[in-house]
Order: C-alpha cells, then structure tokens, then sequence
C-alpha cells in the first residue's frame, strides 16, 4: 500500500503526528495572508491526495475561489470553532465539499478518522 499525502494548511493549527497513521505523509503549512494560501493550495494540489483547510479566520477567499474550483483533489474544511457562536460561516466552508468541526482539543483525532474515510 502506497503511502497518503495529506497537506494541512492553516493560519493557526498543525495537525499532531500520529502512530497509528504511520503509512499517512502529514505536511502542515501555515500561512498568514491570501497570496501565500492561494499559492499554497495551488502548490499542494499537484502533489497530494486531500488538502485539509483549517480555521482561516482571518484570510479572505477571494482569489482562492478560481483556484479551488481548478484543483483535482480532494479537500475538506475544518473549523475548530462552533459556527453558531461566530453566528456566520466562514467563505472558506462554503467552498469545500467536506465540513467538518473539530472541537477545539478533539480536532487532531476528528481529522485523523476523516481522512481515513475519505482517502482510503
């Protein structure tokens, strides 16, 4: 069985490394601005089997609209806060087919059997 690529890319959170997912190559990548998400996304795609969004409160998915839509792999979205505390939803969730919530200090182990349901 071939090793999974998985990138993880965030502003704020790093997907912990995890034994029992020994045959998974785990990339985190945190950016802090759209260009950087935007290229990283698009850097990521060529080379992965899912791309795992999380969080990105704070950067706009303007631009990153047209390459997602471009991409031909598999992603997901991830929030570790309750949208209906925020009272909206992030642009970012509502471009991804997969929405997942990881509640805070369960996110490593939420994300981990999402993965392994979605690219197995």
């Amino acid at each position: 069985m071939r090793s999974k690529t998985v990138h993880v890319i965030s502003d704020s959170f790093s997907l912990k490394e995890n034994k029992d997912f020994s045959n998974y190559n785990i990339i985190n990548i945190i950016v802090k601005e759209n260009i950087s998400l935007s290229r990283e996304i698009l850097k990521a795609s060529k080379n992965t089997d899912l791309i795992v969004l999380v969080n990105l409160n704070n950067i706009a998915a303007t631009d990153i609209k047209t390459n997602i839509k471009n991409i031909n792999c598999k992603l997901i979205y991830c929030s570790e806060d309750n949208f209906e505390k925020i009272n909206k939803i992030s642009e970012m969730a509502t471009l991804t087919p997969y929405v997942i919530h990881g509640f805070k200090n369960d996110t490593n182990n939420v994300l981990y059997e999402t993965i392994k349901n979605i690219i197995k």
